[in-house]
This record gives C-alpha cells, sequence and structure tokens, in this order.
C-alpha cells in the first residue's frame, strides 16, 4: 500500500461498514446513496488513508482482510459518535423553539407549577408551554392519547399503560393558620386531630382514603366540616381560618398563603408519592425533559424541612 494521505471522511467509513457488513460494493453504494464507482472511489481513498489494505477483491466479490476487523469496530464508533453528536445537537435546537403541552393536577397548577414556568420562560422564551389543569382521574388518558408530553400528579388508578417515575415521595400533613394552637405543637398525631374542624376533599379524590385510613387507624372517626374537589380550594379555606388541611406538605411550600404553616402527622407517617407520567412507546422531547427536571427540582426544595 502507498503511504497514508490525508484523513478518512465520514462518507468513506460509511461506505467501508457498509461494504463490510453486506460483502458487496453494489449494496454498499446503494445504502449510502452514490454509484458503485463513487463507492469505489472512496474504499480507495480509505485504503490509502490508512495504509492498509481492508478487502481483497476477487472481481466484484469482497473479501475482508484481517485487519478489516479492527478497522470496522473502531469506524463503527466514529459512525456511532457523529450520530450521538447530531441527535444532540438537535436536541438542543428543539429545547429552544416550538410547542410544549403537559398536564398537571389542580393543586400543582396553582401552586408549584407558576414557579417552574416563570423560570421555563425566562431560560427558553421560543417554547410556548400550555398546561392542562386537571383532576387525578384525568392525568393518564391525555397522555395515552398523545394530547400531552407527560403528566404530573398522583393517578387515582395505576396502569400498565403508561410510565410511572417517582418524582417526590412526601408526608401527609396538617396545614392550619400560623395562629392556630397545632402551629405551635412539635409533634402531631392523627388523634390531635380529634374535635378539630377538618378540610378535607372529596371521597372521589385519592388522597381522602388515606386520610380515612389514616384516621380509622388512629380510632377516629373522619367527619369534615368541609369537602372540597380540589386541593387548592381547601389551602384557601384554610387560609381564612376555616379549618385545617391534611394534604402533602410540598404544597404549602409553594402556595400563596404565606400565613399557613405545616405540621407532620405521626402515628401513622403516611407516605404520599408524586409521579412523572409518560408514555412507554416513545421518550419525552429535549424541551419536555428540562421542564421535568425544573419541576423535580422545585418539588424537591418545597418538601425539604
Amino acid at each position: 500500500m502507498p503511504a497514508p494521505a490525508g484523513r478518512p471522511t465520514l462518507r468513506q467509513l460509511q461506505v467501508f461498514v457498509h461494504a463490510y457488513r453486506l460483502g458487496s460494493l453494489t449494496q454498499a453504494a446503494r445504502a449510502v446513496h452514490v454509484t458503485q464507482s463513487a463507492a469505489s472511489v472512496a474504499l480507495q481513498h480509505l485504503e490509502e488513508s490508512l495504509g492498509i489494505l481492508l478487502f481483497d477483491r476477487d472481481g466484484r466479490a469482497l473479501s475482508p482482510t484481517p485487519q478489516a476487523r479492527e478497522v470496522f469496530e473502531m469506524a463503527q464508533r466514529v459512525l456511532h459518535g457523529m450520530d450521538h453528536l447530531v441527535h444532540n445537537a438537535r436536541g438542543l435546537a428543539a429545547r429552544h423553539q416550538g410547542t410544549l403541552r403537559f398536564a398537571v393536577t389542580a393543586a400543582i397548577a396553582a401552586t408549584i407549577a407558576p414557579m417552574v414556568l416563570k423560570r421555563f420562560r425566562g431560560l427558553y422564551p421560543g417554547i410556548r408551554p400550555i398546561m392542562h389543569d386537571v383532576g387525578p382521574e384525568q392525568l393518564v388518558a391525555p397522555v395515552l392519547e398523545r394530547q400531552v408530553e407527560f403528566s404530573i400528579g398522583t393517578p387515582d388508578a395505576g396502569t400498565s399503560a403508561v410510565q410511572l417515575t417517582p418524582l417526590l415521595r412526601d408526608r401527609l400533613a396538617v396545614i392550619c393558620p400560623a395562629d392556630n394552637p397545632l402551629a405551635a405543637r412539635e409533634r402531631l398525631t392523627w388523634r390531635d386531630l380529634d374535635g378539630v374542624p377538618i378540610i378535607t376533599v372529596r371521597p372521589a379524590n385519592g388522597i381522602r382514603s388515606v386520610v380515612d385510613k389514616a384516621m380509622a387507624q388512629a380510632g377516629l372517626a373522619l367527619e369534615p366540616s368541609w369537602e372540597v374537589s380540589y386541593l387548592a380550594t381547601a389551602l384557601a379555606l384554610t387560609a381564612r381560618g376555616l379549618g385545617v388541611s391534611v394534604l402533602p406538605r410540598y404544597l404549602i411550600a409553594a402556595a400563596p398563603y404565606p400565613e399557613l404553616r405545616t405540621r407532620v402527622l405521626h402515628e401513622p407517617e403516611v407516605l404520599r408519592t408524586l409521579y412523572l407520567i409518560s408514555s412507554k412507546e416513545y421518550s419525552l422531547s429535549p424541551a419536555a425533559q428540562a421542564l421535568v427536571d425544573m419541576f423535580t427540582e422545585t418539588l424537591h426544595s418545597a418538601a425539604a424541612p
């Protein structure tokens, strides 16, 4: 072989990889959309650049030389690396333009989401986020029907049709005004709620069944003073002093009620998991992943002691 001349090009590596796999220069030319003569020239130039013979030629048949195997593995790594570069670069571009649809529960929409969206719009002004605020029973269907890229919340029923990724495990807590006697207590148990006016969600909401079970375990019967459909409504009533709420603790950290306080409930301590609900069939877009990352960071900050 003549002395090496120049560096191999990506087209030369593509021709070589296809020729090695297919054993045919004609098929390799078709795979990279060039003429057979152009493929032959590309392969010849590659051999000259590397200074080794890659194929023994017998008419139109190609037989890889012993050196070709090692070159094939290295060429694959180079081409895979280029594919990865292109994919990531396109992903970066996708974060800066377009429309992003997602769904969250009404409670998250009223508390956590405004902070996240303000930050997201500051970083990605070219992306238009469209938020659907829904009940827990409406988190899964929009993902399956591709109306949204993802949902965040605690679905009212499990399903194997979507991917459920835990974002946060938070504890149920009493939420009350700062001047409420419960706010001065260092440690609260469910039994401390005996006789206290409680604001809770209606039985159709998943949190209600958790609260009912915990109260029963503490030997109490739940007789709420107010039943509402949405957690955000419970927070608003609590802020007006109409009772205390039993809700996930993270909600209050981002709620527009600085006068409210939280105290985690014990005996039993009840965990509530917040999920990312996404499709099993397709991955999140770069923009959607960036938004999910911001939600996760904000949620963990809100739930911190």
